[in-house]
């Protein structure tokens, strides 16, 4: 992503500076308070939601999850998915955060600004990568999907 700097005029009686130079000065630095939808958080969100479908969890990541999911995946169901989904794993050996992915105007979503936090995860009997779908809620970032899928090795063609 690129940053773009906003340019101001400069308060009478102090003379212009480029917005850049403006950056490298201690006092004119801005004020940052709390973000809320900051990747980090969305990192931690995601981190979270994972470790409880790890506890086996499946009614807690529904009630934590935004309403959107809440209201297109009945609880019921949502359980049901989570069961599916965690069959012939084996344990949990390690988890590492791999990608955070933007998605825009996703099919299916309302229109809007999404991200994917993708984890590679190393189970007893599978390498999977565990997708958790955010999307942006007055206090950071909600999970409103999760998916599992496998890792496909590389296929090498011997000439």
């Amino acid at each position: 992503m690129s940053a773009t700097v906003p340019v101001r005029k400069a308060p009478a009686g102090r003379p212009a500076t480029h917005p850049l130079g403006a950056m490298l000065t201690v006092a004119n630095a801005p004020r940052i308070g709390p973000q809320p939808k900051s990747l980090d958080k969305a990192l931690a969100s995601a981190q979270h939601w994972v470790q409880l479908s790890d506890a086996r969890r499946p009614d807690a990541m529904w009630l934590e999850a935004g309403m959107m999911m809440q209201r297109m995946v009945p609880r019921a169901e949502w359980v049901r998915y989570l069961r599916k989904i965690r069959v012939d794993r084996g344990v949990l050996v390690g988890r590492e955060w791999f990608e955070m992915a933007r998605v825009r105007d996703p099919v299916g979503l309302p229109p809007g600004d999404y991200l994917n936090v993708i984890f590679l995860a190393h189970y007893a009997r599978a390498v999977l990568f565990e997708t958790v779908s955010l999307a942006p809620g007055a206090d950071g970032w909600l999970p409103v999907g999760y998916v599992i899928r496998p890792v496909q090795r590389e296929i090498n063609f011997v000439p």
